[in-house]
């Protein structure tokens, strides 16, 4: 049997999803707690102390990308 007519699979590429707990500190400097809030939501803060712990990792599947 000749394999001239065999389509070739498309190779599948694992990936991986990391899911990470994350503790911050962040410090505002504003007029109030509301306007600190609205930029805490907007543009972020100063980190200062951030601790980081791995949770869970998942392997997922998906087509690699065509060449």
């Amino acid at each position: 049997m000749s394999k001239d007519n065999v389509k070739e699979i498309k190779t599948i590429k694992p990936t991986q999803c990391f899911s990470y707990e994350v503790n911050m500190l962040v410090h505002i400097i504003a007029d109030d707690e509301t306007t600190a809030k609205a930029q805490l939501d907007e543009k972020g803060g100063i980190v200062t102390k951030r601790d980081v712990k791995l949770i869970n990792t998942a392997t997922l599947y998906g087509e690699g990308k065509d060449k």
